[in-house]
């Protein structure tokens, strides 16, 4: 697909990105949960320092992602697990169907 150029107002500041089209409703998204946890942030603990601020806003956002990234690698740990017991299990009633036919 081909970049499109979007206009983002972070923290009330402007900023233009050149994004993929298929990228381009993600971004906003993004943007929109960090404004809104930039008011969180504002109304929760009065800081006014736009710096402060992003800085406590990336660190949160992170550590969300460095959980859920974790979480994710555990479930696809154990998907791996299942699925290699199951194509043992496979492998096993294939043998034995062999087996009844001899």
């Amino acid at each position: 697909m081909s970049d499109v150029s979007v206009k983002v107002e972070i923290a009330g500041g402007l900023y233009p990105l050149k994004v993929k089209s298929e990228d381009e409703k993600n971004v906003k998204q993004a943007v929109e949960l960090i404004n809104r946890k930039i008011s969180e942030f504002e109304r929760t603990y009065g800081v006014k320092d736009k710096k402060d601020i992003l800085a406590m806003v990336a660190l949160q956002l992170v550590s969300e992602l460095q959980k859920e990234k974790l979480t994710a690698e555990k479930e696809l740990s154990t998907l791996k697990h299942v699925l290699a017991d199951v194509e043992q299990m496979l492998v096993k009633h294939q043998s034995d169907i062999k087996d009844t036919e001899e």
